[in-house]
């Protein structure tokens, strides 16, 4: 497929994945799209809950593919994809589907209509490809969390104190979301927002932050760092949002292993 412009109705072409659906009428599916060059946005892929349909595949979360728009009045209307990747292994596992689940709701969420990222775009495949590939989904999570704070410019400041510049060789610090970072406990009042992490937890989130994604499987984190790190990330991320998100409720059902077996929405 190849960009073009009819005569009738301009029509663009580029690479997305399916970060949320929502049915229209009893055929159709309003898709909510991340692309490369024009960020997310939202179009409609007509028919594609008919049996047969070619675009069935495409309009499924977390499917990769080189789509073509045709820009309409109120939504733009997907009218042809090439399926590039489908992920056949993440939906084959309930806790590497919840963890895509949740990748697709941070982008969702931190991502404002038609603002194009293209980095963005890019961790985000990474991510879906590291939990295809059987990378450890809670290391992915992390890793994927990481890499979108630092390219949005709220990446969390671990490698010092934010008041005196220091920070101890061992002890605990203070994580504070509305300081951006850790606070040592020698340096004044604490914040309201903090919480106390071992110093030694920023070593970890140092081997994750320099760690190329094809040999995070390789990294040993302690189970008591996997869980302090994600407590850490977690306040942080609902600071900035200001909200929750849904995922993480399927996330701990899947982890605790009593979740039903859904399909993604």
């Amino acid at each position: 497929m190849r960009s073009v412009y009819s005569t009738a109705m301009k029509t663009y072409v580029n690479p997305g994945i399916v970060i949320r659906r929502i049915d229209l009428g009893e055929k159709d599916r309003i898709l909510t799209i991340y692309t490369k060059d024009y960020g997310k946005l939202s179009a409609v892929a007509k028919g594609c809950r008919r049996p047969g349909s070619k675009l069935a595949g495409p309009s499924e979360p977390f499917v990769y593919s080189k789509m073509m728009f045709a820009c309409g009045r109120d939504l733009d209307i997907l009218t042809q994809a090439d399926v590039r990747e489908s992920f056949p292994n993440i939906r084959s596992c309930i806790t590497t589907t919840a963890h895509a689940i949740y990748l697709l709701e941070l982008i969702d969420k931190f991502s404002e209509d038609r603002q194009p990222n293209a980095e963005l775009f890019d961790i985000l495949l990474s991510g879906l490809y590291m939990l295809e590939g059987g990378t450890d989904p809670e290391l992915t999570a992390r890793y994927f969390e990481l890499q979108l704070l630092r390219t949005l410019g709220y990446e969390p400041h671990f490698e010092a104190c934010l008041r005196c510049g220091n920070l101890p060789r061992s002890g605990l610090v203070v994580f504070s979301p509305s300081l951006g970072g850790v606070q040592c406990q020698l340096c004044g009042a604490l914040p309201s927002d903090g919480m106390l992490v071992p110093v030694a937890l920023i070593s970890y989130v140092k081997a994750l932050k320099t760690a190329e994604p094809n040999r995070i499987r390789e990294l040993q984190f302690p189970a008591g760092a996997r869980r302090d790190l994600a407590r850490v990330l977690k306040w942080h991320i609902r600071y900035r949002l200001d909200s929750d998100l849904k995922s993480t409720a399927f996330l701990r059902e899947s982890q605790s292993n009593t979740a039903p077996q859904v399909s993604p929405r």
